[in-house]
């Protein structure tokens, strides 16, 4: 992989990162970051950002519970697993959202709240590494927290909140270098950078050191994991990467505490994480480690307002505005099939892999994580049904008929001049009347906000049917006033339960 010009070794003599490990130490200073960071660091920008990712987490986990067929059996598993030994008064068990008990070991409840929040797909997104850091970060900082208070170890607000800051920070950069290129070698960056930002969590929480945490890191070098084939039949791979992540990041970090050594480099070596997981030739160590501490990237992370992946986001919101605008004089509500002669979508070449590929599974998907990842059913829905915040109806509608009559009539083309998420549709009526309509940011970016009632409509949407609105509306609140509590995260965390 070779460097880009903001880096020492970009001129013509190095393919890969390795030969840069000498004058950029990625790994220590990474760790570094982590071992040193301080709850001085957390600015408002910080604190609000905190409080907002959390509150949706906290959503979109709980609605796995009423939503996601995957979610008794995952839970049914790991509760076997575990064994009957765990009681509500083992010291130092933790809670799954939504579920009170049976409480569970930091490693399962970090595994199931985080494979919980990813069951949806309906996660906050980081578009520069195209992956979920909040599932990783969030999950495991909570387990940890309920672990160490657990134990009598009390951690404070702001040291949890740093916590989720600095996994966020440690997974977005990394998934910033490994770029969309790592999904053509395999690889889900979500779970495969994820696993250090999960570290990163616990680290900051559990006051760890630096030897301990290079260490950690390097164990979670032979961990990190998370394979695309889950595309092939709509798996529920995907759901468990993330769970994945934060159970083998706590199973690191005990490794390492107890003094086992790990792989030093990790991330910069010869066959470090950088160089075997991803084939983009523009890594940039110095872009990885730069400004660490003073620049907080994570911050431009997005929250999502539909349950489907990312990049059809923005032909989501066109054709729900179609629909609305078409639909507005009617009383029905819904399109007809006849009223759309043909659909045309322009997208990235790199996202038509995701949600392109004119696949069987993809032009009339039969299962959720395949709608999810298919342009034709998402815009096909969105023209016939509309497109609201937090709305999972459509995946009742997999055999919908006018869904698969709109959908056969949609191709989809790549255009290299788009960009990550950008959007662009094409639409003949049946009067021959034509819309062009393009959209570059989908809804929840920085550069088209996600407004504060538009995040809270989306957390009731989920939350009511697991909590009832007058616990979720109380929810709401206490993640609202979070730093101000000087105190402790306990609260939160047992109304949560």
């Amino acid at each position: 992989m070779a460097l880009t010009n903001d880096s020492p070794e970009a001129n013509g003599h190095s393919n890969d990162t390795t030969s840069s490990s000498d004058s950029i130490p990625a790994t220590q200073l990474l760790v570094d970051f982590i071992a040193n960071t301080n709850t001085t660091d957390l600015t408002y920008e910080l604190r609000e950002k905190v409080k907002e990712v959390l509150l949706d987490f906290i959503g979109v986990t709980v609605g796995a519970i009423t939503h996601a067929d995957s979610t008794q059996p995952i839970l049914s598993a790991i509760t076997a697993l575990q064994g009957p030994s765990v009681t509500k008064t083992t010291p130092g068990v933790c809670s799954v959202l939504g579920l009170g008990a049976p409480r569970f070991l930091p490693h399962y409840a970090g595994l199931l709240n985080a494979a919980l929040g990813h069951s949806l797909d309906f996660d906050d997104t980081y578009a520069p590494g195209t992956l979920h850091a909040g599932v990783t970060a969030i999950a495991a900082a909570l387990a940890c927290f309920e672990s160490l208070a657990a134990e009598g170890q009390q951690r404070s607000t702001d040291l949890f909140m740093l916590a989720i800051g600095v996994g966020y920070e440690v997974t977005c950069r990394l998934g910033r270098e490994l770029g969309y290129e790592a999904y053509s070698r395999g690889f889900h960056n979500t779970s495969t950078a994820g696993i250090f930002g999960a570290i990163a969590a616990i680290a900051v929480l559990k006051h760890l050191p630096v030897q301990t945490i290079t260490m950690a890191f390097g164990l979670a070098g032979s961990k990190a994991a998370g394979s695309m084939q889950y595309l092939a039949n709509g798996s529920w791979n995907k759901r468990l990467h993330p769970g994945f992540a934060v159970h083998d990041a706590f199973l690191c970090v005990a490794l390492a505490e107890a003094g086992v050594v790990g792989a030093t480099q990790i991330i910069e070596g010869k066959s470090g994480f950088l160089n075997a997981y991803t084939p983009n030739p523009n890594v940039s160590l110095r872009r990885l480690v730069g400004r660490l501490g003073e620049q907080w990237c994570w911050l431009t992370s997005s929250l999502k307002p539909y349950p489907a992946c990312r990049m059809t986001h923005g032909f989501i919101e066109l054709s729900g505005k179609l629909h609305d605008g078409i639909m507005s004089s009617t009383e029905v509500g819904i399109l007809s099939a006849d009223a759309v002669t043909s659909i045309q979508l322009k997208m990235t070449p790199a996202n038509f892999m995701l949600v392109g590929d004119p696949t069987w599974n993809k032009r009339h998907p039969s299962n959720v994580i395949d709608a999810q990842f298919s342009a034709y059913f998402q815009v096909a829905n969105a023209l016939v049904y509309g497109a609201k915040t937090g709305d999972m109806e459509p995946y009742s509608r997999l055999a919908d008929k006018t869904i698969y009559a709109v959908s056969e009539k949609i191709t989809v083309v790549t255009d290299k001049s788009m960009s990550q998420f950008g959007a662009s549709m094409a639409i003949i009526w049946a009067d021959d009347e034509t819309d062009e309509v393009t959209q570059q940011y989908p809804l929840g970016e920085v550069e088209h906000p996600f407004t504060k009632d538009k995040v809270e409509e989306k957390f009731f949407s989920l939350a009511d049917p697991v909590y009832g609105r007058d616990k979720a509306s109380q929810i709401v609140k206490a993640v609202a006033a979070l730093d101000a509590q000087q105190g402790s995260v306990t609260p939160l965390i047992e109304m949560l339960k």
